[in-house]
């Protein structure tokens, strides 16, 4: 029998097979938190990557998202070149953190790795930006299970391109890698493919029943109050249609409530676990769009979890 996540030291946390991490987290009951941490962008604490922060805190696991996995850096690392922090140590104060590999950061940190892949809608829609390395293709794929991650996380706007994906995705590497997938909040952008505010035209119970008959392990939806009209009521729904699939439902706290007050975090994460979601992703916009607070990531373990096992994950070393 598998052992809940709740009870996975950080040495058994950075060596499970696929079975016992998907197991793990169901045997948790909805108690499970993953934060998302983008490389590119600044350590929001001197001298500590946002890796090791939100572990510190009481993260689970860790989803990378917005960089070049061929061009891993996480700032607030000493680079093992010293050569590479020369510049940026004397002007900015900030080692960049290169030359990790993704073993060392799992080893480093205690918690499981996985990265965000953007799927296009279509051949004409670009990604720009950090994200424009990040993009899914089976050649990335078969990067990154040779890399060492443990889950690859598919995300996009095209429910036909996206649905695509994941059934390639798991016909190929489904027996090497955890998949998620889905949409996790809006784009951030209105065009004539967007609905101007209504994201449940793109979330619906068939899409999520559709994605989890493709392969997908986990199916990632906004929480409850993240977007408009995702109510109690809808994602319930949403969730049910998931675990119909037999795929586990994680709920996305995003659109800078990540670093909202502890009371309106508390309500999200009681009205998510109350619809039935088996685990949360807590996205990176703090106070810059790189980690949540440290405060608010606490917050949101001790209302996920209770304390007693937030603080041991919080405590337990690395080497445990």
């Amino acid at each position: 029998m598998s052992k809940r996540f709740l009870e996975l030291t950080p040495t058994q946390l950075t060596n499970l097979s696929k079975q016992d991490f998907l197991d793990g987290i169901r045997a948790s009951e909805g108690r499970v938190v993953g934060a998302y941490v983008c490389p590119f962008a600044a350590n929001y604490v001197e001298k500590v990557s946002n890796a090791e922060l939100v572990a510190s805190f009481g993260a689970d696991y860790i989803t990378l998202e917005g960089y070049d996995p061929r061009n891993l850096q996480l700032p607030g690392l000493p680079s093992k070149n010293s050569e590479d922090d020369k510049f940026s140590k004397e002007f900015l104060q900030v080692e960049m953190g290169k030359g990790w590999t993704i073993p060392e950061i799992k080893k480093l940190t205690g918690r499981p790795v996985g990265m965000i892949l953007l799927v296009p809608r279509d051949e004409n829609e670009v990604f720009g930006g950090i994200y424009k390395e990040s993009i899914y293709s089976t050649e990335m794929m078969q990067y990154l299970v040779d890399e060492g991650y443990d889950f690859i996380c598919l995300c996009g706007y095209g429910q036909e391109a996206l649905t695509k994906a994941v059934k390639e995705a798991n016909e190929n590497f489904g027996d090497k890698i955890v998949i998620e997938a889905g949409i996790p909040h809006g784009p951030g952008n209105i065009d004539g493919d967007f609905p101007s505010h209504n994201l449940r035209d793109m979330v619906t119970p068939e899409f999520v029943r559709g994605l989890a008959e493709a392969g997908a392990d986990i199916i990632d939806i906004p929480a409850v109050g993240i977007v408009p009209g995702f109510t109690l009521d809808y994602v319930t729904k949403i969730v049910d249609a998931i675990h119909e699939g037999k795929a586990l439902a994680a709920s996305s706290v995003a659109h800078s409530l990540e670093a909202s007050s502890s009371s309106v975090l508390e309500r999200i994460i009681v009205d998510n676990k109350t619809c039935g979601v088996d685990m949360f992703n807590i996205a990176a916009g703090g106070v810059f769009e790189s980690v949540t607070l440290p405060e608010a990531m606490q917050d949101i373990c001790i209302a996920v979890k209770g304390k007693r096992h937030t603080y041991r994950r919080m405590a337990q070393s690395p080497l445990r």
